[in-house]
């Protein structure tokens, strides 16, 4: 058989840079509105007034001239030669309401977003090899790359642990049961500790040390200790450290649960407060990727038995021990996640500033009018900056580099290369090895020499790499056939 035959077949249909485009693709058809509604209502400090955001859309690159005239037409070559940036107009459609009235309705240009090439956006997508030639392009050309301020920028995919996955390992004396629970901007990692003695403590962002489990399953709404006992698994070893647990445990109703964390997180308040604020921590921080309401209490609390379980069979040698280095527990964020991430920041801050603005225009007893209190830089500039520079948010830095253009082969090392966000100044010996799972992903020899060496590694020629898949449709199904989820 002609394998080579299949491989031409392969890349007659998909180009090097298909999964970024198509990464890129989704981030502006799905994700973009999704990030609007996070942030539907705008509410000011001035009450009376409120915003609503609606649809978001996003035009193909175009350009103002300096004499104020328009070119409609911006296409990738005019970009490079001009030192310009490659970006198309976005549009919110927006509703003013003063006192539950609504005052104003209108589509507000808001800033501009970088359109990867060869993307749904750009001008270059579905052209013909003579046409990109009439357009001063190279047909051959992988497009799935920026132009900002008229330098071709590549964004360097990111190699992350999965999220919303629980992953069981051992430090020292202690077995630890953790996941890192997503949810839109927040990410937050749960840990569940047992110690030698069988003691289990948790910690997850903004709760008290040294919490232990049975106190903050409690405070979740399973009190009776039948109740505590049938939510872990039904293994006498589990039983038992479940039992040791519970001893331990001085807590008896579910708001004494909530006072202990409240002490903690409200010191020296009254007892109505801490309560409330407890209640805060735990719907808002822990496991957010459940949900954070307080209808989602005791599904998370059943979650934490979930983890406990399998850290106590692991302490027992029920269960191996999770290679956190093996592909199944990593993810890679391509292009599309990263400017998903880039742009919730940036509309964070613009959500800030559009509150600011209206609060100013009030307090100066001016005519509140959508055109005027929409500051479009607030937006662009911080996408920019970052696109630029290649620092990204959560401290991440060189995610965006300048694309080489030294011979054929070296962008497309470039829309390929995966990178750790490990620190390249440590040993992590098993972090830089070669691992089975790499199979078939990632190329074992191409990783550069001295300090980065096998966190920076390039994906095979003939791997994909899949964007993000709704799980309400699985789940749907799940639930038809009478699995619990």
């Amino acid at each position: 058989m002609n394998k080579w035959a299949l491989v031409e077949a392969f890349y007659r249909e998909k180009n090097f840079a298909q999964q970024q485009i198509d990464s890129f693709n989704q981030f502006v058809e799905e994700k973009l509105q999704e990030i609007i509604e996070e942030n539907k209502i705008v509410v000011p400090k001035i009450e009376e007034v409120q915003i609503e955001l609606e649809d978001i859309k996003v035009l193909k690159p175009s350009i103002i001239e300096a004499d104020g005239s328009p070119k409609e037409e911006f296409y990738p070559m005019e970009a490079r030669i001009r030192g310009k940036t490659y970006a198309g107009p976005i549009y919110i459609k927006m509703k003013l309401y003063r006192r539950g009235v609504e005052q104003d309705e209108r589509e507000v240009f808001v800033g501009e977003l970088p359109i990867m090439l060869k993307s749904k956006k750009c001008w270059l997508y579905g052209k013909t090899p003579d046409e990109l030639i009439e357009m001063g392009e190279d047909p051959l050309d992988f497009g799935g790359y920026f132009i900002v301020n008229g330098s071709e920028k590549a964004l360097m995919t990111q190699e992350v642990l999965a999220s919303d996955r629980v992953i069981v390992t051992e430090e020292g004396n202690e077995t630890i049961a953790e996941v890192i629970s997503t949810r839109g901007a927040f990410k937050g990692r749960v840990r569940i500790t047992m110690r030698k003695d069988g003691i289990m403590n948790v910690s997850f962002p903004s709760s008290p040390r040294k919490l232990k489990l049975i106190t903050l399953i409690k405070a979740l709404g399973l009190t009776g200790k039948r109740e505590i006992l049938n939510a872990f698994e039904d293994i006498p070893e589990v039983q038992n450290d479940v039992l040791i647990n519970l001893e331990e445990c001085d807590v008896k109703t579910e708001e004494e649960a909530l006072d202990r964390i409240g002490k903690y997180v409200a010191p020296g308040q009254v007892q109505s407060y801490r309560l409330r604020r407890a209640k805060e921590v735990i719907d808002g921080y822990l496991l957010a990727h459940i949900g954070q309401s307080e209808a989602d209490r005791i599904t998370k609390a059943y979650y934490l038995a979930m983890m406990a379980s399998k850290a106590i069979e692991r302490a027992y040698g029920l269960r191996g021990e999770d290679d956190k280095d093996h592909y199944a527990n990593k993810r890679l964020e391509l292009s599309g996640k990263l400017m998903e991430h880039l742009f919730r920041y940036a509309f964070k801050y613009f959500v800030k500033d559009l509150k600011f603005q209206i609060d100013r225009t009030v307090t100066r007893r001016r005519k509140l009018n959508l055109a005027t209190i929409v500051r479009p830089g607030a937006l662009a500039e911080r996408i920019r900056f970052a696109m630029s520079t290649g620092n990204w948010i959560g401290r991440a830095t060189g995610v965006s580099k300048y694309m080489d253009r030294v011979n054929y082969l070296s962008p497309l090392t470039d829309l390929r290369k995966v990178k750790s966000p490990l620190n390249k100044h440590r040993e992590l010996y098993e972090a830089r090895d070669v691992h089975g799972s790499h199979w078939g992903r990632v190329c074992p020899v191409e990783t550069p020499d001295g300090p980065q060496c096998g966190l920076v590694k390039n994906l095979a020629l003939l791997a994909r790499v899949t964007t993000d898949a709704p799980t309400e449709e699985i789940e749907e199904i799940l639930k038809k056939q009478g699995v619990k989820i």
